[in-house]
């Protein structure tokens, strides 16, 4: 999962660098209603906003997981908390955080790929326009497949052999 992760990143990554080359100088960033465009920006300012945030959440994604718990055990917010961060459970919890953040971050990626070549595709058009009847779907299947993963993220911090998950 976390290779899918990695891939699907760097092809938002080769994605931005294809736009620099193949865009015009001023790009729409920002659509509204109908598609229409409402927010311009250079290419490069747009692949700087691109470094900006997705790179950020990359790394947070990607690195958070096996970083130490540096924070008080009250402050973390985890089903069955009790169970988790004892200390023999911590390369457990770890794991599961690992692979679920690695699925969260293929989707989100994925997410920002669909609506990365729609954007590179309102902006070689013309008249620039976003493809809504495109880009409604891809939201809200990211959407639900947010709410099926926390469903699952819950799920995953059971206590082994309990079928009950308040703690």
């Amino acid at each position: 999962m976390r290779t899918l992760f990695f891939v699907v990143f760097a092809a938002n990554v080769l994605l931005m660098l294809v736009s620099l080359v193949i865009l015009p100088d001023q790009v729409a960033i920002h659509f509204g209603r109908g598609g229409c465009p409402d927010g311009w920006a250079s290419k490069e300012m747009n692949a700087i906003v691109f470094l900006v945030l997705e790179t950020p959440m990359f790394l947070l994604l990607w690195f958070g997981p096996s970083l130490p718990l540096g924070v008080t055990k009250r402050f973390v917010s985890l089903p069955n908390k009790g169970y988790w961060l004892r200390e023999e459970n911590l390369p457990a919890f770890k794991g599961k955080l690992k692979h679920l953040m690695a699925q969260f971050g293929a989707a989100f990626f994925l997410f920002f790929f669909f609506t990365g070549l729609l954007t590179v595709q309102a902006n070689l058009s013309e008249p620039v326009r976003l493809n809504e009847k495109a880009f409604v779907p891809i939201v809200f299947m990211f959407l639900g497949y947010t709410v099926v993963w926390t469903i699952g993220l819950f799920r995953s911090f059971r206590v082994p052999g309990e079928g009950d998950s308040r703690t």
